[in-house]
Parts: structure tokens; C-alpha cells; sequence
């Protein structure tokens, strides 16, 4: 065997195997922000949809305050782990934009509304006295808040 049968190996960054094939890459997806991606469709998920199952699963299991199921301490699955530090670290509020439309999915003390905390947390104290924790936006209006 001649030393013209060695082949050189080409070494390809993961940044490139990951870029487009339009720009060069192998197109293939980063599996982190992949990840991500997915975490984050069942955190929309779980705001969107309080009727559905794994809702009522994770809420049964971990308990709920202000229409957000608690992270459940040190015995949680790693999967609810990674999908409640996303709400933890923000990726999901800062990213995500909320529109209040109707106001039967907006719930008063839980949303973001200004100044990156929610009136829970911001008027804790009012918060505290108030009768009406868990309503949204709708539900107020009706009780004469509008």
C-alpha cells in the first residue's frame, strides 16, 4: 500500500454540519436548540390548554398557584424539569408574546404585564388580599373590575 492510498481527513465543525446545505452545511438540526424548540411547544401547550390531560396530569401531581403548575421540588421527572426551567430562566416569557384578546386565557395576577413580574409579584400585598387569585382578565370584567 503506496502512501498516495491514505486519504487526509477533513475535519467539519458542528457549527457547519449544522448550517444549511444553501450556505454549505449538512443541514442537520442542532439537537440543543431542537430540544429547546420542543420544550417549549409543550410549555405553550400546558398555558393553552388547562382542559387538556397532561395538564390536569402535571396539576394533580405537582399542584397549581396562579394557573401554573408548581415545579414539583427535587421528585420530578427530568422531562418536567427541563420544560419548567425554561420558565425559570425566562427563555419561554421572552420569547413568547401574549395578546390579551378576549381575556377568558389571561389570567389578571399571572401575566407579565410591565416591568418583567407579574402584578402577583409586583403587588404582593394586594395579591394577598385579594379574593380573586386564579381569574383572568374576562373573569374580573364580569365582576365589575372593568
Amino acid at each position: 500500500m503506496g502512501s498516495e492510498d491514505h486519504k487526509k481527513i477533513t475535519w467539519v465543525d458542528w457549527h457547519t454540519v449544522c448550517s444549511s446545505k444553501e450556505v454549505g452545511g449538512l443541514g442537520v438540526r442542532s439537537i440543543k436548540e431542537f430540544n429547546v424548540a420542543l420544550l417549549g411547544k409543550w410549555c405553550w401547550r400546558l398555558l393553552e390548554n388547562r382542559d387538556s390531560l397532561w395538564y390536569r396530569v402535571l396539576a394533580s401531581r405537582y399542584g397549581v398557584v396562579g394557573g401554573h403548575v408548581l415545579d414539583g421540588g427535587r421528585d420530578v421527572s427530568t422531562w418536567w424539569r427541563d420544560i419548567f426551567a425554561l420558565r425559570r430562566e425566562g427563555w419561554f416569557v421572552d420569547n413568547v408574546k401574549h395578546l390579551v384578546g378576549n381575556g377568558n386565557c389571561t389570567l389578571f395576577w399571572s401575566v407579565v404585564w410591565l416591568g418583567g413580574e407579574s402584578l402577583r409579584i409586583r403587588f404582593s400585598k394586594l395579591f394577598d388580599l385579594s379574593v380573586f387569585k386564579g381569574e383572568s382578565v374576562s373573569d374580573l370584567c364580569r365582576f365589575g373590575w372593568g
